[in-house]
């Protein structure tokens, strides 16, 4: 794992929790608890959810999609988003 990776991993675990998805039907989010990744989805109006751990590998592929996404970046990884880029948002607020 290249230090960019770990650094982004350290400043989500830090914040404890980070939204990837969410609307009237779903939701999705990342957590980090007791040093373990735990990734929750579910249906937002039955409320229904499912927890399952979560590989580092797993997370920070969650969170580079997520912020191409939230970037403007959407189909196959065309490399218009860095891992600094990732860091960043992160860093800057964006959850």
């Amino acid at each position: 794992m290249e230090a960019m990776q770990r650094a982004i991993l350290d400043c989500v675990a830090a914040r404890d929790e980070v939204v990837l998805s969410g609307n009237k039907e779903s939701f999705s989010y990342l957590q980090f608890r007791n040093g373990i990744w735990l990734h929750t989805s579910g249906d937002t109006m039955t409320q229904e959810k499912e927890i399952s751990q979560a590989s580092e590998q797993e997370v920070l592929s969650a969170l580079f999609w997520k912020v191409r996404d939230r970037t403007g970046h959407y189909g196959p990884d065309d490399g218009a988003v860095t891992w600094q880029d990732v860091l960043d948002y992160f860093r800057n607020g964006g959850y």
